[in-house]
């Protein structure tokens, strides 16, 4: 019997080019190639967002508040 995929198990299958981009991203960070930025919005700790998917290293700097609101918007 096999073990059931966790939640981000689960969200990482479901959603390839997403993960592939925050992936992307991450690395990106990791080798100082990005910088994460303060929030365009307000100037707070930010993180990164993905207008465009097939575009990973194209993000924008919003902090957690304005990530989810913007999404909240947009209904993705």
């Amino acid at each position: 019997m096999t073990k059931p995929l966790t939640r981000q198990q689960q969200w990482r299958r479901n959603n390839p080019r997403r993960y592939a981009a925050h992936l992307y991203v991450e690395t990106l960070k990791r080798l100082g190639i990005l910088t994460p930025q303060p929030c365009e919005q307000c100037g707070a700790k930010a993180e990164a967002h993905h207008d465009d998917y097939s575009r990973p290293g194209d993000v924008r700097w919003l902090c957690r508040k304005h990530h989810v609101q913007l999404h909240t918007r947009v209904g993705q």
